[in-house]
């Protein structure tokens, strides 16, 4: 979910990059995390009498032209304080950054000899963010104008024939510290990768699971493990609950809003240690003379909405907890010690698909 750059002064760029990366997750989730270990499927009403129900892809359909877009909302809530040779009493102890964002995504042509791959232009139409925090805070306004460079920037993205990126162009000038956009892509690719369903198409009741290195994380040995399962088909838009039932609007809302049918993907996630290490540095830190030490936790819940016509994903909402205290010890130098919280949630919305549109 987040690495150490989050807590340091590099958090702004590792904002901006999850940023980027977080519409990856939407547009190709269906596609990714192929490599999973299914579990046995528990019983379903859509497997009963010798009656098995057809297995499904959830991997999207694209077609060359076609264009839509996505609403974007995300919140973080940090909570953390440093000790040691490196400390900020000043700093924020607790701070939360809204983001909101309209992204257009547009189907492009691929080159000659590129079977298989597929071409995506994304252009962030809207890019708004807001910082709290309850003490002054000397990041907020890089963070801020981090988010909002990101509004009217267009991003090309090529996947391969398995649905994983292969290269992206236009980053310059958004993103320029290298390491915290391959942390933000590796935060992005922990929900993706359990969000993936497992290769041959799955069938309503079934569950599937995967792990993913915690690479991006101080301590070494730790693992994001997910546990994933098709629930159920219904409405892609179930109607707005606030609305009371047989009100002009609630109708119309139902009309409008009800017409394709969704695949329901519940995904669970945790950060674990499968095994006991000896040594928690990762080799990264020991190559630069620092031993580290400590506790990571988290978890993390998505439910995501995949049409069954399409494949694309119609919406997602995701929660996540992260606590940490981590201590970390140069070479002949006294210790830094990292610790505290981090809780995010999001929503991502499917709003138009013009390619349907008359």
């Amino acid at each position: 979910m987040t690495n150490i750059s989050s807590l340091q002064s590099g958090r702004a760029a590792f904002a901006a990059s999850a940023a980027v990366w977080s519409i990856v997750l939407v547009i190709c989730t269906g596609a990714l995390g192929q490599a999973t270990t299914p579990h046995k499927s528990p019983p379903s009403g859509h497997q009963h009498k010798g009656i098995v129900a057809p297995r499904v892809s959830l991997a999207p359909r694209f077609t060359v032209g076609q264009t839509f877009r996505y609403e974007m909302e995300f919140e973080t809530t940090t909570a953390t304080s440093r000790s040691g040779i490196v400390s900020d009493p000043q700093g924020p102890s607790s701070s939360v950054v809204d983001w909101n964002a309209t992204v257009r995504v547009e189907v492009l042509p691929t080159d000659p000899g590129t079977a298989g791959e597929i071409r995506l232009r994304t252009t962030y139409e809207k890019s708004t963010a807001s910082i709290h925090s309850d003490s002054f805070d000397p990041a907020a306004d890089e963070t801020r104008a981090q988010y909002q460079n990101l509004e009217g920037k267009a991003i090309e993205f090529v996947l391969d024939a398995g649905g994983k990126v292969k290269s992206v162009s236009g980053l310059e000038g958004l993103v320029d510290d290298a390491k915290a956009a391959q942390s933000a892509r590796q935060w992005v690719d922990q929900f993706s990768a359990s969000a993936g369903a497992p290769a041959g198409g799955v069938v309503p009741g079934q569950a599937w699971s995967s792990e993913q290195p915690a690479k991006s994380l101080p301590l070494a040995g730790l693992v994001w493990r997910s546990d994933a399962q098709y629930l159920r088909n219904e409405p892609c838009h179930p109607p707005n609950p606030e609305l009371p039932a047989g009100t002009g609007a609630a109708e119309s809302a139902a009309g409008t809003q009800t017409k394709d049918i969704c695949a329901v993907i519940l995904t669970k996630l945790e950060l674990a240690r499968p095994k006991a290490v000896r040594d928690p540095t990762p080799e990264e830190f020991r190559k630069n003379g620092v031993q580290t030490a400590g506790k990571w936790t988290g978890s993390g819940q998505s439910l995501m909405y995949v049409s069954l016509a399409t494949g694309l994903v119609v919406s997602v909402t995701q929660t996540g907890a992260e606590k940490m205290d981590v201590t970390l010890t140069p070479s002949r130098s006294a210790s830094m010690r990292y610790a505290g919280t981090i809780t995010s949630r999001s929503h991502v919305a499917l709003v138009i698909d013009e390619s349907q549109e008359e």
